[in-house]
């Protein structure tokens, strides 16, 4: 469902499909991005393994510091292109050794400050990280006929915060606070139990192991 078809489906819920609309078009949208961002920031965000300018990392020679997209909520995997090495994420206040000496990297210190990473070690030579991650979208829902970057399944689910907006508008034929009360309620929910069967799939299956009656 594109930035259109899920205009459509707002207005069909709020019984807006009657020019004039009481919401114009670029309100529609501003609901829609706002909706998405939210869904991501509640939830655990957008899987991300593939897009290069979030997923590729450069490692520069001598350069102990590197720049992530800011997009990114969460590290889930990090890994050396050139030998397909797992390094270890960790948080800064993990780190009691501090050292700015060269060597082969083996952790991705994460938390120090927006948008920026360390290596353990300054590289010896010059590599890729490539990452696996959580991300909010990378750009904002600004016209029609647009793709959102949510799973297509969710889509429908936006029109909750779509429409907690849009009944906030002060109109008199807009305005419901009890409808948008509702509305932000319902997507609140939505979003827990979505980030709740993430996080059963970010785990990884046990075998279970049966004795004889």
């Amino acid at each position: 469902m594109d930035s259109t078809a899920l205009l459509s489906h707002f207005r069909a819920q709020v019984m807006d499909e009657v020019k004039p609309f009481l919401w114009s078009t670029p309100e529609g949208l501003a609901y829609m991005n706002e909706a998405q961002l939210m869904f991501c920031r509640l939830t655990e965000g957008i899987s991300d393994v593939k897009t290069p300018e979030v997923c590729a990392v450069p490692v520069a020679t001598g350069e102990i510091f590197a720049e992530v997209h800011p997009a990114i909520k969460h590290f889930r995997l990090a890994t050396v292109a050139s030998t397909g090495a797992e390094l270890q994420i960790k948080n800064h206040t993990d780190i009691h050794k501090w050292t700015n000496q060269t060597g082969r990297i083996t952790k991705m210190i994460i938390g120090l400050q927006p948008g920026l990473v360390r290596w353990d070690y300054a590289p010896v030579a010059d590599d890729e990280v490539n990452l696996f991650v959580f991300r909010l979208p990378l750009t904002d829902i600004t016209d029609v006929d647009q793709e959102l970057e949510v799973e297509a399944k969710h889509h429908v689910s936006l029109v909750h915060w779509m429409k907690h907006l849009a009944y906030l508008k002060q109109d008199s034929q807009t305005y419901d606070g009890k409808t948008s009360e509702q509305s932000r309620k319902d997507f609140l929910s939505y979003c827990a139990q979505v980030k709740t069967e993430q996080e059963y799939y970010k785990h990884t299956p046990t075998a279970v192991g049966y004795g004889g009656i």
